[in-house]
């Protein structure tokens, strides 16, 4: 049974995917900081960058975002610049300062890294993905039937329309011409419009704004396959009836939409949440991994830990690595880790023991929604795979360099911080009736509360119509918050005043 929750607090949206109570997907975004990621603009080249063969494009944010060479010259680009890929072999070829054009962003900033972007222009639907000035009509991996396959390439073929393509995503499956053709001409107008408004407008300008996350929720996760969507507020609940009735509302009609407060805490999810802060991450056979994201890549480390396993040493270590591999592809995609990731797994030295395991990743990440590669094994029996990075990960986002040590070790970040203290805050409203709250924290916390979150924890305590109050305490461990006294406001304005 897979079940989709969603929650919204007051600078948070969250939402998970369980299937069987097990949480198996994660997303999260920043109501203030929201994802740019599928924006498309028209932008502006503001300067070459010959030995790297990029350039910096003004699309309206802070910074200028990157365009490389491999990312210009999609088929798009091309075709519109009547150009062949082969025949250009340096950027300041085919582009110089002032251009215009139209780019999608395909990576957030990261760190020191800035926005990327590309020309191979995309619009996502729930059946398909709309492209513009291609010809070709693709079909997800995912739907193996050769009829089907024939039936919906059929279909593209004959709903195409201005040398506009498609790529028929999983949910198409099964999907009638009718909801096809209807959903493809909707991206087909949307895309018009844009076009129209790429034409007439000035440099830099944001023509089409990417789904929220609910959307991107319901676009890529909701199907018949799910029972039930958890929903905290009317608002939001009305919202996904909208998208149910919006796509293919015959298909998903079964599908129930629940609206309770206390979802996350009710069907554990919060629990299984707390697992991403940790290194560790103890596996049900009695091993476990080790979790160490750097800012160059990710390595990941098997532990056999209690697991006794058969009297072969070979057959032990292929057990421990193979139970250990599903666990870390859930990890990953759990915690969103991208870029280069080393798995050492306990050594084996049968050769087909390690192609086994080579296959298995490969089995276990081709359901990866995110374009992940299994390069194999190194000499030192490393297991290097990559994904694609397009955002910062989960790790990242809940904590930040720590000043005192410059950078050797993380601290809570702010986004942290709130989480806890309104999560804090909302059990409380549910299940009292008390005004205010004093909570304590250690003094490295208490001073980053204190300086740098008061502003949304004054939207916290409005929201949630009650006053919170911070004392710092040596005895707590920095990255902890406790709660010390809850009741009516005056008596807890009294004893802070106390202290």
């Amino acid at each position: 049974m897979k079940q989709i929750l969603i929650s919204s607090s007051v600078f948070f949206d969250q939402a998970a995917v369980l299937e069987d109570g097990r949480l198996m997907d994660y997303m999260h975004e920043e109501k203030y900081n929201e994802s740019v990621v599928g924006n498309i603009y028209k932008g502006k080249v503001m300067n070459i960058l010959p030995g790297m063969e990029a350039a910096f494009i003004d699309i309206g944010l802070e910074k200028n975002a990157y365009l490389f060479l491999d990312d210009l010259l999609s088929d798009k680009f091309l075709k519109e610049n009547n150009l062949k890929k082969r025949e250009v072999t340096k950027i300041s070829k085919v582009l110089k300062k002032g251009d215009e054009l139209l780019v999608q962003v395909v990576r957030e900033p990261m760190g020191e890294k800035n926005v990327a972007l590309t020309t191979d222009i995309s619009m996502s639907g729930k059946c398909l993905a709309f492209i513009p000035k291609s010809i070709e009509v693709n079909i997800s991996k995912k739907i193996k039937n050769p009829e089907e396959r024939k039936r919906l390439e059929d279909i593209g073929s004959e709903i195409m329309k201005n040398g506009n393509g498609m790529i028929f995503r999983t949910f198409s499956k099964d999907c009638s011409r009718d909801e096809i053709e209807e959903e493809y001409s909707l991206l087909s107008k949307a895309f018009e419009q844009l076009e129209k408004e790429y034409n007439y407008s000035y440099a830099p300008k944001l023509l089409y704004r990417s789904s929220s996350m609910i959307e991107k929720m319901f676009l890529d996760y909701i199907d018949s396959t799910v029972s039930e969507i958890y929903v905290e507020d009317k608002e939001t609940k009305e919202r996904v009836l909208a998208l149910i009735h919006k796509f293919a509302s015959d298909r998903l009609k079964e599908i129930k939409v629940v609206e309770t407060g206390r979802a996350f805490e009710l069907l554990g999810v919060e629990k299984q949440l707390g697992m991403l802060f940790e290194r560790k991450v103890e596996l049900s056979n009695g091993g476990s991994i080790f979790i160490d994201v750097t800012e160059a890549l990710t390595v990941i480390d098997v532990n056999s830990g209690k697991y006794v396993g058969s009297d072969s040493m070979e057959d032990t270590a292929l057990a421990i690595n193979q139970h250990a591999l599903e666990e870390i592809g859930r990890q990953v995609k759990l915690r969103d880790i991208s870029g280069i990731i080393i798995i050492d797994f306990i050594d084996m030295k049968n050769k087909d023991n390690v192609d086994l395991l080579i296959s298995k990743a490969k089995s276990v990440f081709k359901e990866d929604r995110a374009r992940t590669n299994v390069l194999g094994m190194t000499r030192l029996n490393l297991m290097e795979i990559t994904r694609k990075k397009d955002r910062e990960n989960f790790f990242n986002l809940i904590t930040e360099e720590c000043q005192c040590c410059k950078g050797s070790g993380r601290i809570s970040s702010n986004i942290f911080i709130l989480m806890k203290i309104e999560g804090i805050v909302k059990k409380i409203k549910k299940n009292t009736s008390c005004e205010a709250v004093i909570l304590k924290a250690g003094y490295t916390l208490y001073d980053k509360i204190t300086s740098e979150c008061m502003d949304i924890i004054n939207k916290i305590e409005k929201q949630y119509n009650m006053k919170i109050y911070f004392l710092g305490d040596k005895n707590i461990e920095d990255h902890e918050i406790h709660l010390d006294k809850m009741g009516k406001k005056d008596y807890i304005n009294g004893i802070f005043k106390q202290k």
